[in-house]
């Protein structure tokens, strides 16, 4: 028995990964998370409000899904009250096309920026040798920018956009936005049809099946191609247990699933664990992080638990074949990266510039008692943000993140999402990219 350690790179952040041996099988991983920066305690005592300016700080890559989540928790506050705020469709769908630009941008820039050179480094990948100088990589980041841009036309800037307030959002936006950000939007589809789909839009969402998706030339099957190669359609295997809770176009209501049986779920169910963690102060502690979990159990949370719950066909079939493992989770986000901007293109085509976009609340929440939950589906699975509050100030904040759901710190009787995935490999490089698999953000798990 031995134990390896591995410091983890490009992804949100820095983690560790401290590796238990037996019989040249990973018996156990430690997956470690060091910088703590405290965001929950800097709320306390402050205006509730503070928390929609406040809690996107905790990442870069997800501001307006933090955002949103604060938001929806102060909206929830103000129901609480009996005094639930009316945001008019336009608002609503404004939240959208934003919180929906932020998942394709960072759709996108994990697979180009992540996976691919992750794949790379792996012997026999059929790519190039350096993933930075090919024209597909360049080409990658435009359609990032102009995702970015799209989002931004809304929130006035990415990231940190100051759009969203409880009652609706600030902006108005003229015709000559939406021609704007339709443009944007056809240029990240152009780039994703040219190169990571290799066929119309429509054409790559009419799929059903994971032969067909590996008969294209494209971006996204040369990635399959390598993961099989390397055995990715068959570790990295996890409970098969699948949760989402807040809203989606995808599905209606809040939905769990132990493989394919879908049902209702409850945000009631959820807890959080800190065994394992530093914040227990029992001197067994090995990370910042704390673990989200429903009831009892780990569920996995992100765009592949939203298509297996919404019961995507192309998704199902790919389980079908290749299980809840690393090839799966790693398709599945592009599927939905594609489902996204299909939503995005029709709420653009269908938003109405001339309704309101703010209602005033009737009350002055800052002279009341009370609490409140947001929750948001975020590019990495379910967010929830909870608060409570006394006399307009806020006494406790809660962030439940979801990287926290799928790489939180169990034990060896009960691991987490992830260490499950891990344990049983044989190699490190199996182990880094299996954990890289679920896009992980560390300052989003640390925040």
């Amino acid at each position: 028995m031995k134990i390896t350690k591995e410091i983890i790179q490009r992804i949100e952040g820095e983690a560790t990964l401290e590796l238990e041996w037996e019989a040249e099988k990973i018996r156990f991983a430690r997956i470690k998370f060091f910088n703590f920066r405290g965001i929950e305690d800097i709320l306390k005592n402050r205006s509730l409000h503070d928390a929609i300016a406040i809690t996107p700080r905790v990442c870069g890559i997800c501001s307006t899904s933090h955002a949103l989540a604060a938001t929806l928790a102060i909206e929830n506050c103000y129901a609480s009250l009996g005094e639930p705020l009316f945001i008019t469709p336009k608002a609503r769908h404004i939240r959208e096309i934003a919180l929906n630009a932020e998942k394709i941008q960072n759709h996108i820039k994990w697979f180009y920026f992540s996976i691919i050179p992750e794949l790379k480094k792996l012997e026999n990948a059929p790519f190039s040798q350096n993933a930075f100088k090919d024209k597909e990589w360049f080409e990658a980041q435009k359609a990032i920018i102009e995702s970015l841009k799209l989002g931004a036309i809304f929130s006035g800037q990415w990231p940190h956009g100051s759009f969203l307030m409880s009652g609706g959002v600030t902006c108005d936006p003229l015709n000559s936005d939406i021609i704007q950000a339709q443009n944007a939007l056809e240029s990240v589809i152009s780039f994703c049809q040219t190169y990571l789909y290799g066929m119309p839009l429509e054409e790559f969402l009419e799929i059903e099946s994971a032969l067909q998706l590996m008969a294209t030339h494209s971006a996204l099957n040369l990635g399959i191609e390598s993961m099989m190669q390397k055995g990715f359609d068959s570790c990295g295997r996890s409970y098969d247990r699948f949760l989402a809770l807040g809203e989606s176009f995808l599905y209606e209501g809040s939905l769990k699933s132990l493989k394919t049986t879908v049902v209702s779920a409850d945000v009631k169910y959820v807890h959080e664990s800190l065994e394992n963690s530093f914040f227990e102060k029992n001197g067994k502690g090995y990370t910042y992080s704390k673990s989200a979990m429903y009831k009892k159990s780990y569920f996995e949370v992100g765009p592949l638990a939203r298509l297996m719950l919404s019961k995507d066909s192309l998704t199902r079939d790919l389980h079908r074949r290749f299980k809840d493992s690393t090839l799966t989770r790693v398709v599945a986000r592009m599927v939905e990266c594609a489902h996204l901007m299909r939503r995005t293109s029709q709420l653009l085509c269908n938003l109405d510039i001339h309704e309101p976009s703010y209602h005033k609340p009737k009350i002055n929440i800052n002279h009341f008692t009370c609490e409140g939950i947001g929750i948001v589906e975020a590019s990495r699975g379910t967010l929830i943000h909870k608060v409570d509050v006394k006399n307009g100030f806020i006494q406790s904040y809660d962030i439940i993140t979801p990287t926290v759901w799928n790489l939180g710190n169990g034990n060896i009787e009960n691991p987490s999402i992830a260490q499950k995935a891990i344990m049983g490999l044989n190699s490190i490089e199996k182990a880094d990219f299996v954990f890289k698999s679920f896009d992980v953000c560390s300052v989003c798990t640390t925040q």
